[in-house]
């Protein structure tokens, strides 16, 4: 009789057990909650103490939100002060993104700057080698899919804002080198550019804008990419977050059905804008495609390894950034 009470006992206490996917639901409804309240730790912690979930959308949607909220991202602001200062026209296009409200940076590794990238790695992470829209299609269907490439748009381009602010070392106004000296891990003569390059096909391209840029000679780049032999491989990894963060978000409009909604800004013109950026770098050299079709953070870093290509990503840097942030 003991045995048969024992066994019922067992058999209660196992069927009350909860399901991994019912472990999963709960914690994405409690982290919902917390990021209500803007705890955003505490949301971390409790899908990550049950995760990774790669298969779950909602869950990698929430935890990346999560990232985002503690790097002090919130779409509500994104959407009704960022997005409206986004400029489709291609000479403005950078420099607009200098001026949304998380852009301003003072530092190359903030805890902001390394909780977006956490947020924006948490759902581009799941494509394996190569992250793509059309990847993320196949494996959680369009609806779902749709929903992380907007997300994951709205926080690539404030990504991109900080990263262009601070490498670019703008003022208020986004004009590029007219940062404050000894400011924002600035020396004593402020940077004018975003490398200091050494690829001579860059002379040909800023030669004819002016300034200093085109000057391999001067000392006019950003002191956090320095091609110092001590430096090289931590600017390498900078310069391809900086062009993934660029890849990321044309692969995403190129192939994403764009919502018609206006609260979403003008996404049509965005994409044709961005789209040009690519064709235009395609077509000033071939060689160029390989990378600037790379939306792999560890893929670019591979490629550059070699000289070569890494004269590529500098002459990539040249048209996308010295020329698009004039």
């Amino acid at each position: 009789m003991r045995s048969l009470l024992f066994l019922s006992l067992l058999f209660l206490i196992g069927g009350c057990a909860k399901t991994a996917p019912e472990k999963i639901d709960e914690a994405i409804d409690l982290a919902l909650t917390y990021l209500t309240q803007e705890k955003c730790q505490k949301a971390i912690d409790v899908l990550e103490d049950v995760g990774p979930d790669t298969d779950n959308p909602v869950y990698l949607q929430v935890l990346a939100s999560a990232y985002a909220c503690r790097a002090g991202y919130n779409e509500v602001t994104f959407l009704s002060t960022d997005i409206p200062l986004i400029s489709s026209v291609a000479a403005n296009f950078m420099k607009s993104l200098t001026k949304l409200s998380l852009s301003s940076e003072t530092e190359a590794d903030s805890d902001s700057y390394n909780d977006l990238l956490a947020a924006l790695n948490t759902i581009l992470d799941v494509d394996g080698n190569q992250p793509s829209y059309t990847a993320r299609v196949a494996k959680y269907g369009a609806r779902k899919a749709g929903d992380m490439g907007v997300q994951t748009l709205f926080l690539a381009l404030t990504q991109l804002g900080k990263f262009i602010h601070f490498y670019g070392n703008v003022d208020s106004n986004g004009v590029k080198g007219a940062g404050a000296a000894n400011t924002d891990e600035q020396g004593a003569t402020p940077s004018n550019c975003f490398l200091e390059y050494t690829d001579a096909r860059v002379i040909t391209v800023l030669g004819p804008l002016g300034g200093t840029c085109d000057d391999l000679s001067s000392d006019d780049g950003h002191p956090n990419l320095s091609f110092a032999p001590a430096s090289l491989t931590a600017t390498k990894k900078k310069m391809c977050q900086g062009l993934v963060l660029v890849t990321n978000v044309i692969d995403i409009l190129e192939n994403m059905t764009l919502p018609a909604s206006n609260s979403y800004g003008d996404l049509v013109g965005l994409s044709t804008t961005v789209g040009a950026f690519k064709t235009s770098i395609i077509g000033a050299d071939p060689d160029l495609e390989e990378l600037i079709e790379t939306t792999s953070q560890t893929v670019c870093e591979g490629l550059v390894a070699d000289a070569t290509k890494f004269g590529h990503l500098q002459y990539i840097y040249a048209l996308l950034f010295e020329v698009g942030l004039p």
